[in-house]
Protein backbone atom coordinates (compact mmCIF):
# COMPACT_ATOMS: atom_id res chain seq x y z
CA UNK A 1 0.00 0.00 0.00
CA UNK A 2 0.97 3.45 -0.96
CA UNK A 3 2.19 5.91 2.03
CA UNK A 4 0.45 9.15 1.81
CA UNK A 5 1.18 12.90 3.10
CA UNK A 6 -1.44 11.80 5.80
CA UNK A 7 0.22 8.66 7.25
CA UNK A 8 3.56 11.19 6.90
CA UNK A 9 1.65 13.62 9.37
CA UNK A 10 0.08 10.76 11.62
CA UNK A 11 3.77 9.20 12.20
CA UNK A 12 5.35 12.44 13.52
CA UNK A 13 2.29 14.01 14.89
CA UNK A 14 2.03 17.21 12.28
CA UNK A 15 -0.75 18.19 10.70
CA UNK A 16 -1.37 17.39 7.22
CA UNK A 17 -0.92 20.62 5.97
CA UNK A 18 2.38 21.70 7.07
CA UNK A 19 3.34 18.08 5.45
CA UNK A 20 1.69 19.03 2.30
CA UNK A 21 3.00 21.99 2.22
CA UNK A 22 6.81 21.31 2.80
CA UNK A 23 6.90 18.01 0.63
CA UNK A 24 4.89 20.49 -2.03
CA UNK A 25 7.71 23.06 -1.56
CA UNK A 26 5.03 25.73 -1.12
CA UNK A 27 6.89 29.33 -1.31
CA UNK A 28 4.32 30.90 0.62
CA UNK A 29 4.26 28.52 3.50
CA UNK A 30 7.69 28.75 5.86
CA UNK A 31 8.83 25.89 8.16
CA UNK A 32 12.14 25.73 10.17
CA UNK A 33 14.97 24.02 8.37
CA UNK A 34 15.01 21.07 11.01
CA UNK A 35 11.02 20.76 10.05
CA UNK A 36 11.82 20.44 6.49
CA UNK A 37 14.83 18.19 6.83
CA UNK A 38 12.83 15.71 9.17
CA UNK A 39 9.82 15.72 7.23
CA UNK A 40 11.76 14.65 3.96
CA UNK A 41 13.62 12.20 5.89
CA UNK A 42 11.11 10.65 7.22
CA UNK A 43 8.88 10.90 3.92
CA UNK A 44 11.85 8.63 2.30
CA UNK A 45 12.41 6.66 5.12
CA UNK A 46 8.26 5.13 5.13
CA UNK A 47 8.90 4.65 1.20
CA UNK A 48 6.55 7.91 0.06
CA UNK A 49 6.67 8.75 -3.62
CA UNK A 50 7.90 11.45 -4.37
CA UNK A 51 6.75 11.53 -7.86
CA UNK A 52 3.63 12.47 -6.67
CA UNK A 53 4.63 16.14 -5.35
CA UNK A 54 3.65 18.52 -7.87
CA UNK A 55 7.06 20.51 -7.54
CA UNK A 56 10.56 18.51 -8.35
CA UNK A 57 12.30 17.51 -5.60
CA UNK A 58 15.61 18.43 -5.28
CA UNK A 59 18.21 18.63 -2.69
CA UNK A 60 16.37 17.94 0.13
CA UNK A 61 16.18 14.19 -0.94
CA UNK A 62 18.98 11.90 0.74
CA UNK A 63 21.24 10.83 -1.95
CA UNK A 64 24.25 9.37 -1.52
CA UNK A 65 27.73 9.15 -3.65
CA UNK A 66 28.31 6.29 -5.57
CA UNK A 67 30.43 6.23 -8.69
CA UNK A 68 29.12 3.28 -10.58
CA UNK A 69 28.88 2.02 -14.12
CA UNK A 70 25.79 2.13 -15.19
CA UNK A 71 24.40 1.51 -18.47
CA UNK A 72 22.32 3.92 -20.34
CA UNK A 73 19.60 4.07 -23.71
CA UNK A 74 17.94 7.13 -24.80
CA UNK A 75 14.85 6.82 -25.87
CA UNK A 76 12.73 8.98 -28.19
CA UNK A 77 9.25 9.86 -28.08
CA UNK A 78 7.67 6.66 -29.62
CA UNK A 79 10.18 4.19 -27.48
CA UNK A 80 12.12 3.97 -30.43
CA UNK A 81 16.16 3.32 -28.95
CA UNK A 82 18.24 6.88 -29.98
CA UNK A 83 21.42 6.29 -28.69
CA UNK A 84 23.01 4.14 -25.88
CA UNK A 85 26.15 3.53 -24.13
CA UNK A 86 27.59 3.98 -20.46
CA UNK A 87 28.14 6.60 -17.96
CA UNK A 88 29.06 7.12 -14.24
CA UNK A 89 26.27 7.01 -11.44
CA UNK A 90 27.55 9.96 -9.71
CA UNK A 91 24.58 9.78 -6.69
CA UNK A 92 21.96 8.40 -5.95
CA UNK A 93 18.34 8.86 -4.16
CA UNK A 94 15.55 6.95 -4.32
CA UNK A 95 13.90 9.74 -6.61
CA UNK A 96 16.66 9.77 -9.10
CA UNK A 97 20.34 10.17 -10.05
CA UNK A 98 22.98 12.17 -11.41
CA UNK A 99 24.79 11.24 -14.27
CA UNK A 100 28.61 11.99 -15.48
CA UNK A 101 31.20 10.80 -17.66
CA UNK A 102 28.55 10.01 -19.93
CA UNK A 103 29.64 7.84 -23.65
CA UNK A 104 27.59 7.30 -26.17
CA UNK A 105 27.67 6.13 -29.95
CA UNK A 106 26.83 10.01 -30.96
CA UNK A 107 27.35 11.91 -27.61
CA UNK A 108 24.94 14.32 -28.39
CA UNK A 109 20.59 14.47 -27.03
CA UNK A 110 17.57 14.26 -29.13
CA UNK A 111 15.86 17.18 -29.85
CA UNK A 112 12.43 16.13 -29.13
CA UNK A 113 11.23 14.82 -26.06
CA UNK A 114 12.95 11.81 -24.78
CA UNK A 115 13.42 9.45 -22.08
CA UNK A 116 15.99 7.37 -20.37
CA UNK A 117 16.39 3.82 -19.28
CA UNK A 118 19.31 3.16 -16.57
CA UNK A 119 21.11 0.02 -15.83
CA UNK A 120 23.25 -0.25 -12.95
CA UNK A 121 26.46 -2.28 -12.87
CA UNK A 122 28.58 -1.94 -9.98
CA UNK A 123 26.29 -2.59 -7.42
CA UNK A 124 25.70 -5.86 -6.84
CA UNK A 125 22.31 -5.20 -4.83
CA UNK A 126 21.13 -2.94 -7.33
CA UNK A 127 22.25 -4.85 -10.81
CA UNK A 128 19.16 -6.35 -11.81
CA UNK A 129 17.13 -3.27 -11.49
CA UNK A 130 16.23 -1.19 -14.85
CA UNK A 131 15.38 1.90 -14.05
CA UNK A 132 12.88 4.45 -16.50
CA UNK A 133 14.15 8.21 -16.29
CA UNK A 134 13.08 11.24 -17.52
CA UNK A 135 15.48 14.32 -17.88
CA UNK A 136 15.35 16.83 -15.08
CA UNK A 137 18.87 19.09 -15.32
CA UNK A 138 21.80 19.11 -17.95
CA UNK A 139 25.14 20.24 -16.07
CA UNK A 140 27.75 21.83 -18.23
CA UNK A 141 30.93 21.04 -17.16
CA UNK A 142 32.92 23.99 -18.85
CA UNK A 143 35.96 23.60 -20.67
CA UNK A 144 36.39 20.02 -20.82
CA UNK A 145 33.36 19.30 -22.63
CA UNK A 146 31.72 16.96 -20.48
CA UNK A 147 28.60 16.87 -19.23
CA UNK A 148 26.35 15.98 -16.38
CA UNK A 149 22.87 14.52 -16.16
CA UNK A 150 20.36 15.18 -13.64
CA UNK A 151 17.54 12.11 -13.77
CA UNK A 152 14.41 11.32 -11.98
CA UNK A 153 12.88 8.24 -12.00
CA UNK A 154 9.57 7.51 -13.49
CA UNK A 155 7.41 4.89 -13.19
CA UNK A 156 9.32 3.13 -10.60
CA UNK A 157 7.61 -0.56 -9.01
CA UNK A 158 7.07 0.24 -5.14
CA UNK A 159 9.48 -2.40 -4.33
CA UNK A 160 12.42 -1.15 -6.18
CA UNK A 161 11.94 2.28 -4.80
CA UNK A 162 12.14 0.59 -1.64
CA UNK A 163 15.70 -1.46 -2.55
CA UNK A 164 16.85 1.92 -3.49
CA UNK A 165 15.77 3.63 -0.65
CA UNK A 166 17.88 0.56 1.74
CA UNK A 167 20.80 0.62 0.32
CA UNK A 168 20.69 4.31 0.20
CA UNK A 169 19.99 4.50 3.65
CA UNK A 170 22.64 2.01 4.35
CA UNK A 171 25.29 3.64 2.69
CA UNK A 172 24.15 7.28 4.47
CA UNK A 173 24.11 5.51 7.66
CA UNK A 174 27.82 4.11 7.26
CA UNK A 175 29.31 7.85 6.73
CA UNK A 176 27.70 9.38 9.63
CA UNK A 177 28.92 6.12 11.44
CA UNK A 178 32.27 6.42 10.19
CA UNK A 179 32.21 10.32 10.27
CA UNK A 180 31.59 10.51 13.61
CA UNK A 181 27.83 12.12 12.98
CA UNK A 182 25.02 11.29 14.84
CA UNK A 183 22.37 13.39 13.28
CA UNK A 184 19.99 10.44 13.26
CA UNK A 185 15.72 11.93 12.77
CA UNK A 186 14.52 8.58 13.26
CA UNK A 187 15.87 8.51 16.97
CA UNK A 188 13.89 11.70 17.59
CA UNK A 189 10.49 10.22 15.86
CA UNK A 190 10.85 7.16 18.53
CA UNK A 191 10.93 9.54 20.94
CA UNK A 192 8.31 11.76 19.56
CA UNK A 193 5.83 8.45 19.57
CA UNK A 194 6.72 7.86 23.36
CA UNK A 195 6.43 11.31 24.48
CA UNK A 196 2.52 11.02 22.62
CA UNK A 197 1.41 7.10 24.08
CA UNK A 198 1.85 5.74 20.70
CA UNK A 199 3.88 2.45 19.02
CA UNK A 200 6.44 3.14 16.38
CA UNK A 201 5.55 1.93 12.88
CA UNK A 202 6.43 -0.51 11.33
CA UNK A 203 7.96 -1.03 7.77
CA UNK A 204 7.73 -4.13 5.75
Amino acid sequence: MAVSQKDIAEYLGIDRSTVTKVLNRDPRYSASEKTRELIFRTAERLGYDFTAIRRPFKREYGRVRINAKARIELLNEDGSLFDEGEAIITNLSIGGALLSDIRTGMMMLPLKPFSLRLGIVDVPELADLQGECELVRVYDRGESGNFQLGVRFVNAKLRDRRRIREFVEFKLRHHRETSGQVADPEAFLEENRKQRGGAPVQND
